[in-house]
């Protein structure tokens, strides 16, 4: 995936990536998207409480909306998706 012709960079941190998909989704004005993620994305994400709430409706905008999102959307859902799984894989170790 070539991510830079998009915009999107791979060393972007995952508030960027969080705000670079809410920005496509605004621009293209696809909502269903939009709802699930702007439910759990409080803007700071501070507690574990908060990346598991948003872990959720990044999975259900994956599962529910899958057709309704770019290649390199989807793939930067997934990257985030996953971002916030190790995160908090290596926080329940602690």
């Amino acid at each position: 995936m070539d991510t830079h012709e998009h915009g999107l960079k791979p060393e972007m941190r995952l508030n960027e990536k969080l705000d670079w998909l809410i920005e496509q989704w605004c621009e293209r004005r696809v909502l269903r998207p939009l709802r699930f993620i702007l439910q759990g994305y409080p803007g700071t994400l501070v507690h574990t409480d908060q990346f598991g709430d948003l872990l959720e409706k990044l999975r259900d905008v994956k599962g529910l909306c899958r057709n309704e999102l770019t290649s390199n959307e989807l793939a930067c859902l997934i990257e985030v998706i996953n971002e916030i799984e190790d995160s908090l894989k290596r926080s329940s170790k602690s």
